[in-house]
C-alpha cells in the first residue's frame, strides 16, 4: 500500500506540474516554428529541431534521409567529427540526430551557464548549417549501414516488420524502411546527401522546441541562432494520400522455431478527431502490456506467447493500427485464432469497469511520461510538427477522461474493420492452417 501511495503521489504531482506548464509559440524571422516552455527547476536546456525530412521524402533514393541525418555532426566547415566529439564531451553537451518516416530530428541538451551554452550553441549551429558530408565518412557509414541491412536478412522480426509495412502501404513512401535498401544505399553519393539537405533542411521547414531554464528572450535568440542559420526554400509538398492495402494474411517461409505475426489496418492521422478515442481503444486491446485484452487472452489464459501487443501510430498521412506477436510454430494457428477473436471482441463490448480502469491507467501514465524536460521537449516538437494546439499536453488527459462508453463504441465500430485487415505470417507456413484469410467482423451492437 505504501508503494502504491508513492506512485499515485508522483503521478498526481507530475500531472499538476505538467498541467501548469505555459507554452509559448512564435515564428523566427525566417519562418521556423518555435514552441517554448520555461522550466527553471534545473540549470539545463533541451532543444529539439524537427524537419519535414524523414524517409517519406527519399523519393527513389531510399536511405538518403537516414544517411543525411547520420552525417550531421560528423564533420562541418569548422571541425571534423573527432573534434566535434571532443568539444561536445568537454562542454558536457548531449547531441544526437534521428531519422523517422515523417521527420528528421536534431536534439541538444546543455547546461545553461553562459561559458557552456554559448560555445555549445555556436558549435551546433555550424554542425546543422554547414555539414561537410565528406566522402570518407559517408563511405564508412554506408559500409556500416549495409552490414546492418545484411543482418536484417537473418532476423525474422525485422523481415516480418519490413514486409508488413510494404504490404500495408504498397507504393506509398511509408512502405520502405527508413534505412533504405541495399541497392540504393550502395549507389548513394555525397552529392545525393547534399541535394537532400539543401531541399529539406530549411528554416521554413523546421520546428524548434525549447524547454529549460532560459527566458523567452533567450529562447528566441537560441531559435534564431540555430534555425535562421539555414536558408529559406520552397514549401515542401504534402505527402500522397494512402490507399487501402490488400486484405488477408501473407505467409512467408523462414527457418525458425518461432513464427512472427503482424496484422492490422490503416489507422488515423495525427490530427484525426477520433485519435484520442482510438488511443483508448488500442490501450484496451493491446497497448497497455499486461492490462490489455491481448496479453490476457493470448498469454495469460493460453500461454501461446511471451509477449503480444498492439500499436496505433498516427502520422502525417494515415498511420497503422496493428497487432504484433511471435509464437512457437506449432501454436501459430491457435494464436492467430485467439488474436482474431480478441480483436473482434472489441467491437462487441467494452464494459464500463474495464473502460474506467484503462482511462485511469492512461491518465496516470501520461503524467509520468511528461515529468521531465526531455519528455516535454519531445512532445512540444511533435505538437509543432503536426500543427496541434498549444494546450494539447494539458487537455489530453481531460479528453481521455471525457470519453464515455457509447462514444467509444461508436468510434471503434466506425474505425475498426477486421474484415479489411492485412498481415504477414513469417515462419513455417506448414503450421498455418489457412495461410491467407480475412477476419470477419461481428454484427455491431451489444454494448448497451
Amino acid at each position: 500500500m505504501k508503494h502504491l501511495f508513492l506512485v499515485t503521489f508522483v503521478a498526481l504531482s507530475s500531472f499538476s506540474a505538467q498541467a501548469a506548464l505555459t507554452i509559448d509559440q512564435w515564428q523566427t524571422p525566417k519562418g521556423a516554428k518555435v514552441l517554448y516552455a520555461y522550466a527553471p527547476e534545473l540549470p539545463m536546456v533541451d532543444v529539439r529541431m524537427v524537419f519535414d525530412a524523414g524517409s517519406a521524402r527519399d523519393g527513389n533514393k531510399k536511405g538518403v534521409a537516414y544517411l543525411t541525418s547520420e552525417l550531421i555532426g560528423m564533420g562541418d566547415a569548422q571541425r571534423d567529427e573527432e573534434v566535434f566529439a571532443a568539444e561536445s564531451e568537454a562542454l558536457g553537451v548531449s547531441f544526437s540526430t534521428q531519422s523517422l518516416k515523417d521527420m528528421a530530428v536534431v536534439s541538444l541538451r546543455s547546461l545553461t551557464r553562459p561559458e557552456i551554452l554559448t560555445p555549445a550553441l555556436a558549435m551546433i549551429r555550424t554542425a546543422i548549417s554547414q555539414p561537410s558530408f565528406s566522402d570518407a565518412v559517408l563511405m564508412r557509414e554506408k559500409a556500416s549501414l549495409l552490414t546492418s541491412l545484411l543482418a536484417k536478412q537473418q532476423s525474422a522480426g525485422a523481415l516480418a516488420n519490413d514486409r508488413f509495412w510494404q504490404r500495408l502501404y504498397g507504393s506509398h513512401p511509408y512502405a520502405t524502411p527508413a534505412e533504405g535498401r541495399e541497392d540504393t544505399v550502395k549507389a548513394m553519393t555525397s552529392a545525393d546527401l547534399k541535394a537532400f539537405y539543401q531541399r529539406y533542411y530549411l528554416a521554413n521547414n523546421a520546428t524548434v522546441a525549447i524547454v529549460g531554464a532560459v527566458s523567452k528572450t533567450q529562447a528566441q535568440a537560441i531559435a534564431e541562432q540555430l534555425a535562421d542559420a539555414l536558408p529559406v526554400g520552397d514549401k515542401v509538398a504534402a505527402l500522397p494520400n494512402v490507399t487501402a492495402p490488400p486484405t488477408g494474411l501473407e505467409s512467408i517461409e523462414f527457418s525458425s522455431t518461432q513464427t512472427q505475426i503482424l496484422l492490422g489496418q490503416l489507422g488515423v492521422t495525427r490530427q484525426d478527431k477520433d485519435y484520442v478515442a482510438l488511443y483508448l481503444a488500442n490501450h484496451i486491446l493491446g497497448g497497455s502490456g499486461f492490462a490489455s485484452r491481448l496479453m490476457e487472452e493470448v498469454r495469460e489464459k493460453r500461454g501461446l506467447v511471451y509477449g503480444v501487443g498492439s500499436s496505433l501510430l498516427p502520422m502525417h498521412q494515415t498511420g497503422p493500427w496493428f497487432v504484433s506477436l511471435k509464437t512457437a510454430n506449432a501454436n501459430t494457428s491457435e494464436a492467430l485464432k485467439v488474436v482474431q477473436e480478441t480483436v473482434m471482441g472489441l467491437l462487441k463490448d467494452i464494459p464500463q469497469a474495464e473502460l474506467d480502469e484503462h482511462k485511469d491507467n492512461i491518465i496516470g501514465g501520461f503524467a509520468l511520461e511528461t515529468d521531465s524536460n526531455k519528455d516535454i521537449v519531445a512532445y512540444l516538437a511533435m505538437m509543432g510538427f503536426y500543427d496541434l494546439p498549444n494546450d494539447w499536453l494539458a487537455t489530453f488527459p481531460n479528453k481521455v477522461r471525457a470519453i464515455d462508453r457509447d462514444t467509444l463504441m461508436k468510434v471503434v465500430q466506425a474505425q475498426l474493420k477486421p474484415e479489411r485487415w492485412t498481415g504477414v505470417v513469417l515462419g513455417k507456413p506448414s503450421k498455418v492452417d489457412a495461410p491467407v484469410q480475412t477476419l470477419t467482423a461481428p454484427v455491431a451492437g451489444g454494448h448497451h
